[in-house]
């Protein structure tokens, strides 16, 4: 009896367990290597970005936090303590294709990850066209992303690094979208995994966009943590 009891609250203690997976003090800096391979061209291409905690301001227990992007991107997000939720507020590109996708939407309902699964609306962002007609198509389908938990890690090793605390998420979705008038849609089924870990917050993603056409393949990307401080 006395085994169970414990086995019990070591569960709940679990399932309450706090963190800061979502840091938001202004100065903080994130350099992430992004690999995105193509399985039509068969290439792949490397390169670096920096996202820094511009802009913090605090009103109760509601936290705004504006980032910048190294290509000049600004995108502000609301940290809820209070309703426990991290909403995307507002963005601001500093490139022509834009976002369709709705710009202030609830991007993690639950900031400690006791909500088991969610859904967030996306949409395509790595497929594109590489052969005319289809030459620089890029699809702009929005759909629903169907996130989960997949699982919880004491410690995650990844690159010679041991990062402690941390929630490992999977989401899926599918959609499709006309490139050709000519021919019918084209389906897409899109996966993306992250690793979110205490006091730092992304360390990895991994995302993939895949279709059936020849003209688009299937694309990937890979983001990985290089330096926080």
């Amino acid at each position: 009896m006395r085994l169970i009891f414990f086995l019990i609250l070591l569960i709940v203690s679990c399932d309450i367990q706090e963190g800061n997976f979502f840091p938001s003090k202004s100065g903080l800096k994130w350099i992430y290597s992004i690999m995105v391979e193509s399985s039509y061209t068969g290439k792949s291409f490397e390169k670096r970005i920096m996202i820094l905690n511009a802009n913090e301001k605090r009103k109760g227990n509601v936290i705004e936090v504006s980032k910048l992007y190294s290509d000049g991107s600004y995108y502000t997000y609301e940290i809820n303590r209070e309703q426990k939720k991290v909403t995307r507020k507002s963005v601001v590109l500093t490139f022509d294709e834009g976002i369709v996708e709705p710009v202030q939407k609830v991007i993690y309902p639950d900031i400690n990850f006791n909500v088991k699964e969610w859904i967030v609306r996306e949409q395509l962002f790595l497929v594109r066209g590489f052969q005319p007609p289809l030459l620089n198509v890029k699809p702009t389908s929005q759909f629903d992303m169907k996130y989960k938990i997949k699982k919880k890690h004491k410690i995650f090793r990844m690159s010679g690094k041991v990062y402690k605390n941390c929630v490992e998420i999977e989401g899926e979705g599918k959609t499709d979208f006309i490139a050709d008038t000519r021919s019918g849609p084209i389906d897409v089924k899109i996966k993306n995994n992250e690793v979110i870990c205490d006091g730092i917050g992304v360390i990895m993603q991994e995302r993939f966009e895949n279709t059936d056409a020849s003209a688009f393949g299937n694309m990937k990307l890979k983001k990985e943590l290089i330096n926080f401080n």
